[in-house]
């Protein structure tokens, strides 16, 4: 991910603080995004890849007994033989939703977007309303599969405002500057 331009409010506070801030609630804003029907696989694919970054994951807890009788603790190594960390998981995704989101459209829905599409089945445009989590890192991942000069415009429940743009295959965060004349 690249951040482009100054910081203004809340938007100086790094990704990895926002997520640790309970109740963050943000909406999209402006959107033009796409992401062609061919490429929904693939963007699959990069979307399940990403449940093996543990490192990225801020949700997490609760209790997990391992076949030997003990108990794991949130910071235990994944244990060895499973596909996924029971105890860390991504903002309102299962700790196993590779298991349990079998598309692209069921990953999306799971992080708490709403999904377009056109008439021929492409996603023509995404929205969301609902507390921050983990759909920034989701967004980065598909960002290879994402329509050159798409974007998503943010309004954070304090006003702050920020734009993933999509270019180029890579997905670039930008800050408003916002002059008064």
């Amino acid at each position: 991910m690249i951040t482009v331009g100054p910081a203004i409010g809340q938007c100086n506070i790094n990704n990895t603080q926002k997520e640790k801030i309970m109740g963050y609630y943000v909406n999209t804003a402006e959107v033009d995004f796409f992401i062609a029907k061919y490429n929904f696989e693939d963007a699959y694919k990069a979307c399940v890849a990403l449940n093996d970054r543990d490192d990225l994951k801020s949700g997490g807890g609760g209790r997990f007994v391992l076949p030997n009788g003990e108990e794991m603790k949130w910071g235990d190594p994944r244990p060895e033989g499973m596909s996924y960390h029971p105890m860390k998981w991504f903002s309102w995704m299962d700790a196993n939703y590779p298991e349990t989101c079998k598309t692209l459209d069921e990953i999306l829905t799971s992080l708490g977007f709403e999904i377009s599409y056109d008439e021929i089945g492409n996603i023509d445009g995404l929205s969301y309303s609902s507390k921050i989590g983990a759909e920034e890192h989701f967004l980065e991942a598909i960002s290879p599969f994402v329509r050159n000069t798409s974007y998503i415009n943010w309004v954070g429940e304090d006003n702050a405002m920020w734009r993933h743009e999509f270019i180029e295959g890579k997905m670039i965060v930008k800050q408003p500057k916002i002059i008064w004349e």
